[in-house]
């Protein structure tokens, strides 16, 4: 809560005070509290002294220094003045026997509950705009680079919660092929083919990975009967995550393109020759460590996939 100035006014009008709302609480000075309840500034001081000396508040906490600026004559005259909080208001209130205390706790607690209520609603308000402001800051960054370039990036990190902002990264790199996209993840579902989805329609697309269950078979023949075909192949040699476009780039990922975003994960872009990978994935389909599923792959047991035989 800001430093606020409110005014406090008796029923009765006879006392008329400028309290400090300030760090969620009342604040006031002896002379202040003097005037409320209707005592002299010198009572207050050896009240507010036995307060502290019999241990009833802490004075840490209860009472601060603050600078008062008073104009007297021609000048202004800076003076530093002690100013305390509701407690020890409170506890004043009630050394004095003053119905006046009682009067200005009640009255006290309504504003305090009031103000912190409207800075409550304020502060997130602020808090939300802020964080709009920040994403659209970060947004017309990513537009700015867009604009100024064309490469996709060659490496970074992503970390939880960063779900939306990786299925975009994903979303782009495989938007930015121009033939074909080999995925190998040992994790896929739906979603992968829905991510596959996005490409062009003359880019084909080709997934190694290491299991694929019933419910995924089916996912892909309902996917390949609206959209061009993704080829699936078993393949059961890969540990790590990579994804090649148009056989020359190469993405080392480290999370399955199904989890993006979920937990912290690092990209990078493998600066070496995709034939290399390509000639193995061959090789290993001749060593039949590779099964090709088709759309019209037949789904029932024992007629899962079509082997690819060596030659």
């Amino acid at each position: 809560m800001k430093d606020e100035i409110i005014i406090y006014q008796t029923d009765a009008k006879s006392a008329r005070l400028e309290v400090r709302i300030e760090e969620e609480t009342v604040w006031l000075t002896q002379a202040q509290m003097a005037e409320l309840f209707q005592t002299s500034s010198q009572n207050v001081t050896i009240h507010i002294g036995n307060v502290y000396k019999e241990y009833e508040l802490q004075e840490d906490g209860t009472c601060k220094d603050y600078l008062h600026v008073q104009k007297e004559g021609n000048r202004n005259v800076k003076r530093i003045v002690k100013l305390y909080n509701l407690d020890v208001i409170i506890s004043v209130g009630y050394r004095v026997k003053s119905i006046r205390g009682t009067q200005f706790r009640i009255w006290a607690n309504k504003i305090l509950k009031e103000y912190l209520l409207k800075g409550y609603a304020v502060n997130n308000r602020i808090d939300r705009l802020e964080h709009d402001v920040h994403n659209i800051k970060n947004k017309l960054g990513e537009i700015d680079f867009q604009i100024h370039t064309s490469l996709l990036p060659q490496e970074g990190i992503f970390f939880d919660g960063q779900i939306f902002d990786a299925y975009v990264f994903a979303s782009g790199l495989i938007k930015s092929a121009k033939k074909s996209i080999i995925l190998i993840d040992n994790y896929v579902d739906e979603s992968i083919l829905n991510l596959l989805s996005k490409r062009n329609t003359k880019v084909t697309a080709c997934i190694y990975t290491s299991k694929i269950n019933e419910q995924f078979k089916l996912d892909l023949q309902k996917h390949n009967q609206q959209y061009p075909e993704v080829q699936v192949k078993l393949f059961t040699q890969s540990h790590d995550r990579f994804l090649i476009l148009d056989l020359k780039e190469i993405y080392h990922i480290g999370a399955s393109l199904k989890d993006l975003g979920r937990r912290w994960f690092a990209f990078s872009k493998i600066k070496m020759n995709a034939d290399d990978i390509i000639k193995r994935l061959k090789n290993k389909s001749h060593n039949r460590h590779v099964n090709t599923l088709h759309a019209s792959t037949p789904l029932s047991t024992g007629a899962t996939y079509q082997q690819i035989n060596s030659k």
